[in-house]
């Protein structure tokens, strides 16, 4: 069976999450701030990454990954098993000056790719 790209859900980068609008908000999932106010379905913040980053032989899962990515992976595992509210779409929230390498990071990572559908930036 194969996935259909209209399957997949869909994935935002943000450099400013409050203008994106409410009514999205209640369906969706806010990772990188913790804003528990601001209507969101539900939200996470992003680890800190490994302080093994790098150190450890090439291939190595805590080395190779990147915490947006690994969180990604964390909440779909938890919306599958119902331990996480359901998500209609993400929303990744980053500093302006994240985005691009957020982007190129995710758009690489072949376990965000097949969940994940990264949209274009719409605010």
């Amino acid at each position: 069976m194969t996935s259909s790209r209209n399957s997949l859900i869909p994935l935002t980068i943000l450099s400013d999450h409050a203008l994106w609008p409410e009514e999205r908000r209640r369906q969706a999932l806010l990772i990188g701030v913790p804003d528990r106010e601001g209507g969101w379905g539900d939200v996470a913040d992003i680890p800190a990454p490994s302080p093994f980053m790098n150190r450890h032989a090439a291939g190595c899962l805590c080395c190779t990954r990147d915490p947006v990515a690994m969180m990604l992976a964390e909440v779909f595992q938890d919306r599958v098993l119902g331990k996480r509210p359901l998500f209609r779409e993400v929303a990744v929230s980053v500093a302006s000056k994240d985005r691009v390498a957020v982007r190129q990071q995710l758009e690489n990572d072949v376990l965000v790719r097949a969940r994940y559908r990264l949209v274009p930036e719409d605010v």
